[in-house]
């Protein structure tokens, strides 16, 4: 800025050097003192659809209604395969949690607590059986319930969960199981399948391991993760959150060539690959290389 010469002030008189003052506190004082600010209206929170039912989103995240959430589980896995009354025993005394990407909601070797079905998102199950680990061992997808083992036993969590997207949950509490199993004991038998399905998805992990071919095995593998190793799911395609690295450990093959075997099945338009992310777009075709 330009030098201001003393002189012309007071060749401009008294009164307009006065007035220029004036301007110049006035100025000053609405710099010091903060407008009021106007207010603002709260947008209506838009409506999105999960698995065909309605949700509110506010602040960027999925806030599902109790009642949408039970109808999923309703649908899909475990409670699709109960009674109608026995599921509504269970449903009742849930509750509905959100949980962040990333965001554990139990580790291997907690102490036991209650059940978790997965009403949206996804959940990296993890295992530490041995002197390794805790490792991505496993995808659970919607309609999946999952820490009955520990309820069952009292004895620590075998495996681990976290969120691998924003993910809602349905939460059984503990004594909440112990309560449906007192007045009904024939009731246990209904909460094993949950454990008959963890146990079938193992057999068939551990026969999948068996495929000499590492391309089937990795194959393999992706239609295990995304739900449709044996049939193909409702909708389509499918996504799996899985990073290149985990499929390799699980493959039992080196990074460059899970990668290189993706890449493969990308080009020929079965797949599409993202950060930590696999869509697989034509489970049937994949499914048919095994069988070549």
């Amino acid at each position: 800025m330009g030098h201001i010469d003393s002189a012309h002030v007071h060749a401009a008189g008294p009164a307009r050097a006065s007035g220029s003052i004036s301007r110049s506190l006035e100025v000053r004082r609405k710099l010091l003192v903060p407008a009021r600010a106007k207010p603002k209206l709260a947008a209506p929170p838009s409506v999105n659809c999960v698995a065909g039912l309605f949700a509110h989103e506010q602040f960027g995240e999925i806030i599902l209604d109790a009642a949408a959430a039970q109808k999923i589980v309703r649908r899909h896995g475990w409670l699709s395969q109960t009674p109608a009354a026995f599921a509504r025993e269970v449903l009742d005394r849930c509750s509905l949690q959100s949980f962040t990407t990333g965001q554990s909601i139990y580790v291997v070797g907690d102490p036991p607590g209650g059940m978790y079905g997965l009403v949206s998102g996804g959940l990296s199950i993890s295992i530490a059986p041995g002197e390794r680990g805790p490792y991505f061992a496993h995808f659970a997808r919607p309609g999946s319930w999952l820490g009955e083992a520990a309820a069952f036993t009292g004895q620590p969590r075998r495996v681990g969960l976290s969120a691998t997207r924003d993910t809602n949950l349905l939460h059984l509490p503990l004594h909440a199981i112990h309560e449906i199993v007192g007045r009904d004991p024939a009731a246990w038998r209904l909460f094993a399948l949950v454990t008959i399905g963890h146990l079938d998805v193992a057999i068939g992990a551990s026969d999948d391991l068996m495929i000499r071919d590492h391309v089937k095995r990795l194959i393999a593998i992706l239609l295990r993760l995304g739900g449709c190793r044996r049939e193909s799911p409702d909708s389509s395609p499918v996504e799996i959150d899985s990073s290149q690295e985990d499929l390799a450990v699980l493959a039992n093959v080196a990074r460059t060539t899970a990668g290189a075997v993706l890449r493969k099945l990308e080009a020929m338009g079965y797949l599409e690959q993202s950060y930590r992310r696999i869509r697989l777009l034509a489970p049937e075709a994949l499914r048919g290389m095994l069988s070549e």
